[in-house]
């Protein structure tokens, strides 16, 4: 029979659980909310030179319907509940808060900094999802007074490297952006200064929300970092593959990418073809498939059998 441990109070783990008041870190122990980060493409008014209509990036938004920050915009989010998973807790509140169910988040990042919320130290965990909007109806309730999707801008304004201070061979590299959302109405922005360190082959980055106008809380970080993640996950992940269409030409993909990467991004369609084809996540239309095209360009689909061990 195996002897139960006890700890300096001469408790076993039943004992120390019976006895344990589960309010002991209520008053110390941060608040734990959630926030959904749901990006879309939407085509731009005006057509391309191609004929092809071009196309942004927007993000959903909330406009809060009570202190603190209200009538300014946010993501949609909540308090996790005791007993609550947070994924759940992400689902019930875009639910409660949008009107949007069954979209398939994933976790983003995890924000602690004491003073991000005013009226305690709250955590949040943030998830993240790319979605055809078309597919969903958006109608503000619970505390949102209203909810809306913002064309979604984000350029560096600012960039700085400087040699670690210490001596060795690392350097630190600031680069500042600024972020806009905009519809029909209205302008909302941010200014994020991003901080990243090098030293002994070690990678620290940290986020700085310095300016915001109309958005609450820290919201403009967690967008910008968004956007930046999603950027880099495009190329390894078939997130884009989601919102496109079954069958599909590449100048179609290549405008979803496109509207992600902003307008830095610059490649030939032949290069970006050439890309896309050696991840593999990509194929050219089978004869038995139903495919109707009424150009000359060929047709792709995302690859089924596509695993992520794939990629080069």
């Amino acid at each position: 029979m195996t002897d139960k441990m006890v700890n300096a109070q001469g408790l076993t783990e039943e004992e120390f659980l019976k006895q344990y008041d589960p309010d002991k870190y209520a008053t110390s122990n941060p608040a734990l909310t959630v926030d959904m980060l749901l990006f879309t493409l939407q085509d731009d008014e005006k057509a391309g030179a191609t004929g092809e209509s071009s196309k942004h990036v927007e993000v959903l938004m909330i406009k809060r319907g009570d202190h603190p920050f209200m009538g300014r915009w946010a993501l949609p989010g909540g308090f996790v509940t005791r007993n609550e998973d947070p994924e759940d807790a992400a689902l019930r509140e875009l639910k409660e808060e949008t009107g949007i169910d069954e979209v398939y988040m994933e976790q983003l990042y995890t924000w602690g900094a004491p003073g991000r919320d005013p009226r305690t130290h709250v955590v949040s965990i943030s998830y993240m999802a790319l979605v055809d909007r078309s597919k969903l109806k958006v109608s503000a309730g619970d505390d949102a007074s209203d909810a809306r999707w913002f064309k979604v801008n984000l350029e560096v304004v600012d960039k700085k490297r400087a040699a670690a201070q210490n001596g060795s061979n690392g350097y630190t590299l600031e680069v500042k952006y600024r972020l806009v959302l905009s519809d029909d109405q209205q302008q909302l922005y941010g200014v994020v200064k991003a901080i990243k360190s090098v030293e002994n082959g070690v990678v620290k980055t940290r986020y700085k929300l310095l300016e915001a106008q109309g958005i609450a809380f820290d919201h403009a970080v967690i967008i910008t970092y968004g956007l930046l993640q999603l950027r880099r996950k495009i190329w390894f992940t078939p997130a884009v593959f989601s919102i496109m269409p079954r069958c599909f030409t590449m100048s179609q993909l290549k405008g979803a990418y496109e509207a992600i990467l902003g307008t830095t991004f610059k490649i030939e369609t032949d290069q970006f073809t050439e890309k896309i084809l050696r991840t593999g996540m990509a194929i050219e239309v089978r004869a038995e498939e139903k495919c109707t095209y009424a150009g000359k360009d060929k047709l792709y689909m995302f690859n089924p059998e596509w695993d992520y061990s794939n990629v080069v």
